[in-house]
């Protein structure tokens, strides 16, 4: 086996400086200084005398060299990205979850029911829109991710599926027209003040999906990323809202919301638990995918990772 003639560190300044685009960003991401950026380059490229990549106004720009060494420099850095979180799980028996903002109340009974059963390993959760936890996930930030019901899936992640796990409920403030009803039907919904999920949310995706499917448009007062936020914008009387309905029984005890029945039904929603193909899935995160197959009776397997 042969020792390696290819600086590695370079290597990586060179994916880097090619994936932003430019040399500052590079040593922005690398947290390291522009010229050591510029030396490390001209290094790799003095090292096996080609020229790798063309520097116009601070645009980077890849010789056919550096486009063929780029897919390979991409490769060594996803392998070490791998490695690393092997390793990070595996130190001081670590798990890590990435879960959906609006899933987080949902989420809280199995990590401690998880905590209670393994008491040696950390558990780390770290809420956000699902659009960003997934995109950690991919970067293997997490060791696994819970997030709504998704449709399309980047290739290299795996999502395992739990049908209608949570209902999504209507929620108004006490003074609100739809809240004094006995029932409502989601044709009501049409032009009537609404509260609604931010971009880049499960939530909100399944909501308006739901909208098209029955032809609703609502008059959507604000887009929040926000719970709390929510909860007291529809408490206030400035729209109505779809929320899931573990985060927001404590205001509907204290009558702050009230549930607004719909007739036609409420909006069951799916879950997905979802893994990094592209990782060894470490022991704890196994545990918790059986600890989620035994909650809710359903086969939450990873199986094959291909």
């Amino acid at each position: 086996m042969k020792a390696l003639k290819i600086n590695l560190d370079q290597l990586i300044t060179f994916y880097f400086v090619v994936t932003e685009g430019s040399l500052s960003g590079a040593s922005a991401q690398l947290c390291i200084s522009q010229p050591a950026v510029t030396m490390q380059i001209a290094a790799l490229q003095k090292h096996f005398g080609v020229k790798l990549i063309h520097v116009k106004k601070k645009k980077v720009n890849l010789t056919k060299a550096g486009e063929m060494l780029f897919a390979h420099a991409e490769n060594v850095y996803r392998s070490a990205m791998r490695a690393e979180s092997l390793l990070q799980s595996y130190r001081n028996n670590n798990l890590r979850i990435g879960v959906a903002t609006a899933l987080m109340a949902y989420l809280i009974p199995v990590v401690d029911r998880f905590t209670e059963l393994y008491p040696s390993i950390k558990v780390t959760v770290r809420e956000g829109r699902s659009l960003n936890i997934l995109e950690e996930l991919l970067d293997f930030e997490h060791d696994l991710c819970v997030v709504g019901a998704v449709d399309t899936m980047n290739k290299a992640l795996q999502a395992f599926h739990i049908p209608d796990v949570e209902r999504m409920v209507l929620v108004g403030g006490p003074a609100d027209p739809l809240a004094q009803e006995q029932t409502v039907r989601w044709k009501d919904l049409d032009d009537y003040p609404f509260i609604l999920h931010c971009e880049g949310s499960t939530a909100r995706k399944i909501i308006m999906e739901e909208f098209r499917k029955r032809n609703i448009k609502p008059s959507i007062n604000a887009e929040i990323d926000n719970i709390e936020c929510m909860k007291q914008l529809i408490e206030s009387g400035k729209g109505v809202g779809l929320m899931f309905h573990p985060n927001v029984k404590e205001e509907i005890a204290h009558q702050e919301l009230r549930i607004i029945p719909l007739a036609d039904g409420d909006l069951k929603v799916g879950v997905d638990v979802v893994i990094n193909r592209e990782t060894t899935l470490p022991p704890p995160a196994a545990n918790f995918l059986t600890l989620m197959e035994s909650r809710f009776g359903c086969v939450v397997t990873a199986g094959d990772q291909e």
